[in-house]
């Protein structure tokens, strides 16, 4: 059975094949993947349906739209809350649009959307053919979001906790996964979220909510919680309950006059970041701890965009609730494509079991020969080195950065192995270097990547991470080893590689440890400055071109700038 998973109403379109329980295709649309853009503006028409991406998963497989069985949506917009129960952050649209369309309740807003996406969809892949259409499924938002969760994780029973900005009714839910059944035992309504809280206090800070939350997280680690009791009166959560409320207040009366975006960062922007992280943190424990009573689970499987931030994944783990825990490596909105899928596949087939998930590299790849040709087009010099890690390693040796262009390129917010850009940790100046090429603030960690079988000597009480999902404290005696790599906390951003499914990310790795006794890389998204992340080789090399990057490695080439 053939299921097209969707999403693209609003932020972070995709779209994703799923035969018979297997991700087959996955990529996210243009606007997804770039760079910088938030979901401030959510609510305003506009083309945002990932039809390039639905046709590349169709090529992949080698089918029609005609040959897909279902169609998986990831939001149902007959279920969307009316506008008088939401918070003021989700009803706001962007200042000077407004228009007849503003003027619309927000469920029709989206069940025009809808409406008008799903059948400009189907006649642009259909060819206007209506002879033989795939079957069609709105899938609520939080199931999809559940099932993205549970479904790709390696638990065949689990608790369940998806915390994102909303859904069409609810913005955090909790669920019991058995087999192939997942059970709704709870949830919390739109009209209170913490991620649409984390997206204001990220304007607050002077960054673009739906994107600048990362930095708000980087710059909690140099603050104090001195901001702690405001948060305490925004988010009340009584004890030992499934329900908290977040106040909807101007946040200027309690935190100070908002950051100017480009303003030099104060220490009160630092400590307001702080608060607004420990607030996170004990609220959602003291919610899987709740969670924990209620099922009595054992494992613990967590999703949606709140659960893309590292340190309450590392609080959550910290707490010792639940003997294994699971953080969905598609967390965003992008990933309700795969749980759309993933749940009509598993309700329609009623699959006992399901696969888990030990990569996200599910998008485009390309042959050396298609490569090479590329490079021909651009008459650009290269070379072809007997080893493409070796000839790697040795350049991060010497302290220069490189693009790493190889197999099929990730989905979702996170590179994992694929479309990276390198460098030294052992290097002070390599965290700069690094920033300089992505675009990074300075303040914000760079992750590191380490051979799996390494990493208990360099960080303390850190289990496999693959998916780039924690924060490990880096050993003090391998501190001064790996500074560029280490935060002002004295922590890492760590993701373990293993050679059975990155072997050749693994072998750079430890290529680049066999000459510096270091088997750790920095690593970045492949998204220089201002770029979306590179997807095909002509996106390598444009992006090399008009970067600081040192060195390309794209396939099996090599190109440099210093030669």
């Amino acid at each position: 059975m053939l299921t097209l998973g969707v999403t693209g109403a609003f932020h972070e379109p995709a779209a994703v094949l799923v035969e018979d329980g297997h991700i087959v295709a996955a990529l996210e649309g243009d606007e997804a993947r770039q760079k910088d853009k938030g979901a401030a503006a959510v609510h305003e028409p506009g083309p945002a349906w990932p039809t390039e991406s639905i046709s590349w998963c169709l090529a992949r497989r080698g089918i029609a739209l005609a040959d897909v069985d279902h169609i998986a949506y990831g939001w149902d917009p007959l279920l969307v809350a009316p506008a008088a129960t939401l918070p003021e952050q989700t009803k706001a649209r962007a200042p000077g649009k407004e228009s007849w369309w503003a003027t619309l309740p927000l469920g029709a807003i989206d069940w025009v959307r809808h409406c008008v996406d799903v059948r400009s969809a189907e006649a642009s892949l259909s060819g206007g053919d209506s002879s033989s259409r795939p079957v069609w499924h709105a899938v609520a938002h939080q199931q999809a979001h559940a099932a993205a969760t549970y479904l790709t994780s390696p638990f065949d029973n689990a608790a369940i906790l998806c915390v994102n900005a909303r859904g069409e009714q609810a913005s955090t839910t909790y669920g019991l996964g058995q087999g192939f059944a997942i059970e709704t035992i709870g949830k919390v309504d739109a009209a209170h979220s913490l991620g649409l809280l984390f997206e204001q206090v990220t304007r607050h800070l002077g960054f673009t909510p739906g994107s600048g939350e990362d930095k708000v997280s980087a710059l909690a680690a140099g603050g104090k919680p001195r901001f702690r009791a405001a948060f305490r009166d925004i988010v009340i959560r009584a004890p030992n309950t499934a329900q908290y409320t977040v106040a909807s207040e101007e946040l200027g009366e309690r935190l100070g006059p908002p950051r100017i975006p480009g303003m030099p960062i104060e220490a009160r922007h630092e400590d307001i970041a702080c608060s607004l992280q420990e607030c996170l943190n004990e609220t959602v424990v003291g919610l899987a701890d709740w969670l924990k009573h209620q099922t009595g689970a054992r494992h613990l499987t967590a999703g949606g965009g709140v659960f893309r931030n590292a340190l309450l994944n590392s609080a959550l783990r910290d707490a010792g609730l639940f003997e294994r825990l699971w953080i969905s490596p598609i967390a965003g909105a992008a990933g309700t494509a795969v749980g759309a899928a993933l749940w009509v596949d598993h309700t329609l087939r009623r699959s006992a079991t399901h696969a888990a998930v030990e990569h996200t590299c599910w998008g485009p790849q390309f042959t050396a020969e298609e490569i090479e040709a590329v490079l021909a087009r651009a008459h650009l010099a290269y070379g072809r080195p007997p080893a493409i890690t070796v000839a790697v390693a040795a350049r991060l040796a010497s302290g220069k950065t490189v693009g790493w262009f190889q197999g099929a390129m990730e989905f979702g917010r996170e590179a994992l192995g694929s479309r990276l850009v390198l460098a030294a940790p052992t290097l002070p100046a390599m965290a700069g270097a690094l920033a300089d090429v992505t675009g990074r603030d300075g303040f914000e960690p760079v992750a590191c990547a380490v051979a799996a079988t390494a990493v208990g000597d360099w960080f303390e009480d850190v289990r496999a991470a693959p998916f780039r999902s924690f924060v490990a404290r880096v050993r003090a005696d391998k501190r001064p080893r790996i500074p560029a790599a280490t935060h002002v906390d004295g922590t890492a951003r760590v993701q373990t590689v293993g050679r059975a499914v990155q072997p050749l990310f693994h072998d750079v790795i430890e290529a680049f440890g066999a000459l510096t006794g270091v088997p750790i890389l920095l690593s970045a998204d492949f998204a220089t400055r201002g770029r979306m992340r590179a997807c095909s080789p002509a996106d390598a090399i444009e992006a090399y071109a008009s970067s600081p990057l040192d060195a390309l490695a794209l396939g099996p080439f090599l190109l440099q700038k210093d030669r």
